[in-house]
């Protein structure tokens, strides 16, 4: 589900209260079905959609992606350490688009008590596979996340 499907090609600038009943609305009036886990992809940081998801989905877990980027680093951290502050389970992190030939390592966040699940290295035939599922189940980024999401998820 996706907030595109109600605004389709238009721009859809939501702030404050109109983030939080965006978040609402998707989540009451979509037919979800039976599910195992409901995965959402959120914006980076710490800001209201956090605090809404956390607010709204009780059981709510964090699985934090992040890049070798240090901005992207160190939001990861605060928002780690402000998750485990508030007692919110934190599942790991996994660093996306990693390039060849950088050596692996945590980022620092050994000391925030957050495991690095898996690294997904930097795939340039996924902007091609994007919107095909079988070019996309295809791609090295699909089955590198996939070995990760069975060991988290099994």
């Amino acid at each position: 589900m996706s907030i595109i499907f109600f605004s389709g090609d238009h721009p859809s600038p939501l702030r404050g209260p109109d983030i939080s009943n965006a978040i609402i609305e998707l989540l009451a009036i979509t037919q979800w079905g039976s599910l195992d886990y409901l995965i959402i992809d959120m914006p980076p940081g710490i800001g209201d959609t956090t605090f809404d998801v956390i607010r709204l989905i009780g059981r709510a877990e964090f699985l934090e992606v992040t890049t070798r980027s240090k901005v992207a680093a160190e939001v990861t951290r605060k928002e780690i350490s402000l998750l485990k502050e508030i007692g919110v389970p934190v599942l790991g992190v996994i660093e996306n688009m990693k390039l060849s030939g950088v050596s692996e390592g945590n980022g620092g966040l050994s000391d925030l008590g957050a495991t690095l699940l898996g690294t997904v290295d930097f795939d340039t035939g996924f902007e091609e596979a994007t919107g095909n599922e079988e070019r996309l189940a295809a791609t090295e980024f699909f089955s590198r996340l996939h070995a990760i999401a069975l060991g988290i998820f099994v």
